[in-house]
């Protein structure tokens, strides 16, 4: 009897750990920065759950990053990072998503938002409209440490996020840090 207790218990928590797991594949993650310094960046990775082509492998995910005032609210400043099956990048918060913010800000919240981009494009400005829609498959962290939150995305702050990006950046903008190399 004890014997089946202990499998029971270890499947439950197997199977626990399997759907925490899953969660943090969300379209939509948050992370408040109660202290920003100079080296903080967001590790962002493809798990490849939207691929449907093995070889090449397809699936890119459009990593739509956007940081606000912790304290007021607005966004700061917004940009994509396209994002390979199986790959991964490091946004510098600071020199690459705030490039533009003056003065610096001392703590921020970042939200990201994975979307297949259009013809294969990433824009944050466009999140949500056209062919630009949500998708699996962006698992992201803090300083690679600390993954980020999924959260529940209302039309409200879809519309709040877009309106802002696109005043911050008419016409989108691909973090440098996800601007690979020349071949």
């Amino acid at each position: 009897m004890l014997k089946h207790a202990f499998v029971v218990v270890g499947l439950i928590l197997g199977f626990a750990g399997v759907v925490h797991a899953q969660a943090l594949d969300g379209p939509f993650q948050v992370r408040a920065v109660p202290s920003l310094k100079s080296k903080d960046a967001i590790v962002v990775s493809n798990d490849g759950a939207s691929s449907t082509v093995a070889s090449p492998q397809n699936g890119l995910v459009c990593a739509n990053t956007y940081a606000f005032a912790s304290d007021t609210g607005l966004l700061l400043d917004c940009c994509s990072c396209p994002v390979p099956a199986n790959a991964q990048f490091s946004i510098a918060v600071l020199s690459d998503l705030l490039e533009n913010a003056k003065p610096k800000p001392k703590s921020v919240v970042l939200k990201l938002m994975a979307t297949t981009g259009t013809s294969g494009v990433c824009n944050a400005t466009t999140v949500g409209t056209g062919s630009n829609v949500f998708m699996t498959g962006m698992v992201s962290w803090w300083k690679g440490e600390t993954p980020f939150t999924p959260a529940t995305l209302s039309a409200a702050e879809l519309s709040a996020v877009s309106t802002q990006c696109t005043t911050k950046q008419p016409s989108g903008r691909i973090c440098s840090s996800c601007v690979p190399p020349p071949a």
